[in-house]
């Protein structure tokens, strides 16, 4: 072990650690359908421990990806933390979350989309604050914008305290788990050591993380008890697509379409057919509907149907070299729309169906706590646009660009929603932006 020391009772947040594992066992072995908590609220795990550490040793990871992890952490090898050099405690959490995501994308073996999202989420989890809150009951990740440069925050880890304590609990919950695999023929011994390690690693990190982010300088055990809970949730709670959102909103905000789409003027001929549209007139009957969402989103959503048919249409027009949309590219551009939705496995029977807009309508209420997801959504989507633009005003020239987008994502959401009389949730708003991103790239 790095740590050393001899292993302390775990006697906090509900006894956990204590338990954890056991209850995992009998959980997944005695009662499959009834994953719950013995101890406090119901919870609903999302995968079994059991599956997932059995999938984790199991997934491949290449020697190339592994060469790729080791020139992303390099730059890190001359600082150390926790008794440790800082870029081999990297390495291994870059590891463990790669074959993650890998696990949850239905794959053996790891590719280099799986390593672009672990890194992604590294670069959150240095850059971004308040990721320590999430819980076991909202466990999707908040794309919330960056507070700091993650590359010098990391190396500021290695000026903190790490209590003895602290790292006696660190390595007393790796014995553990090492046990735990033992005992259930998970793998062989050395993948078991590679994989406690990986999860020793991630903790110690996470602990520094969330301590430094908070502004103090020594870990406690609080801090390793966040990490602890955090890295449970990633494990056993977070779905794919939160992992992929980091990595697509990023991709999106950078795009280099989006600039050159915002550019792209409408005539007055062309604005006069569309804001004489059946979609339009809608728009205006059962705005009545949209108002709560309209709150949400500054006003994006009032216009949701014209606001995504200009951005389309702005898009295509970038294809075909247009920069500017005639009455006469009004048809084609709006079945150019219609192809365009279709392409990422949307129905357009919103812009062919009255019933079906109707229903969109009515489906656009923002669901608890969305109105603060959409916001943060929308700096991210800024900050991101500016910076890749470098040009400070670039969205006071062309302030429409967001909403439009903001627009397109939740009309991309309502379209595949599960239910379609539920409210929109944060897990709507990010498979919309996956869409979108899809839907752009295309």
């Amino acid at each position: 072990m790095i740590f050393g020391g001899h292993y302390v009772p775990m006697l906090c947040v509900q006894d956990d650690m204590e338990s954890d594992f056991q209850i995992h066992y009998d959980t997944v072995f005695y009662m499959p359908n009834l994953l719950i908590r013995h101890k406090g609220a119901y919870e609903a795990l999302a995968r079994t421990p059991v599956d997932v550490y059995r999938g984790l040793v199991k997934t491949q990871l290449d020697d190339k990806t592994a060469e790729q992890i080791n020139s992303v952490v390099s730059r890190f090898t001359d600082f150390v933390f926790a008794g440790e050099k800082l870029s081999i405690h990297l390495n291994r959490f870059l590891h463990l979350t790669t074959r993650l995501i890998a696990l949850l994308d239905s794959e053996t073996s790891v590719n280099h989309e799986h390593l672009t999202m672990s890194v992604d989420l590294l670069d959150y989890l240095t850059s971004a604050s308040k990721w320590w809150t999430v819980t076991r009951q909202e466990p999707g990740i908040v794309l919330r914008p960056p507070s700091r440069e993650a590359r010098g925050f990391i190396k500021s880890i290695t000026d903190l305290h790490v209590g003895g304590t602290t790292l006696q609990r660190i390595s007393g919950a790796t014995d553990k788990l090492s046990r735990f695999l033992e005992e259930h023929d998970i793998e062989s011994s050395t993948e078991v050591e590679q994989f406690c390690n990986s999860m020793l690693s991630s903790w110690a990190l996470l602990s520094a993380f969330a301590c430094k982010g908070q502004g103090r300088n020594v870990a406690t055990e609080a801090d390793f008890e966040t990490a602890y809970d955090v890295v449970r949730i990633l494990l056993f709670y977070v779905e794919l697509d939160d992992f992929k959102a980091l990595t697509v909103i990023r991709q999106l905000g950078s795009h280099t379409l989006l600039p050159k789409a915002a550019s792209v003027s409408f005539s007055p001929g062309f604005e006069k057919k569309l804001n004489a549209s059946v979609a339009a007139s809608l728009e205006k009957e059962y705005g009545e509907h949209l108002i709560q969402m309209a709150k949400a989103t500054s006003g994006a959503a009032r216009s949701i149907l014209t606001n995504s048919l200009r951005l389309l249409g702005q898009l295509q027009a970038v294809k075909q070299g247009i920069d500017r949309l005639e009455e006469e590219h009004y048809d084609s551009i709006i079945i150019g729309s219609l192809e365009l939705i279709e392409s990422v496995g949307v129905s357009s029977d919103f812009l062919q169906d009255d019933s079906a807009v109707i229903s969109i309508f009515k489906s656009l209420q923002p669901g608890d706590g969305v109105e603060e997801r959409i916001q943060l959504l929308v700096r991210r989507l800024e900050g991101l646009i500016v910076d890749s633009t470098g040009n400070k005003d670039f969205l006071l020239q062309y302030a429409r660009l967001v909403p439009r987008l903001i627009a397109l994502i939740l009309l991309l959401a309502s379209k595949t929603k599960d239910s379609p009389t539920s409210p929109i949730e944060d897990s709507d708003l990010k498979r919309g932006l996956i869409l979108l991103y899809k839907l752009i790239n295309g």
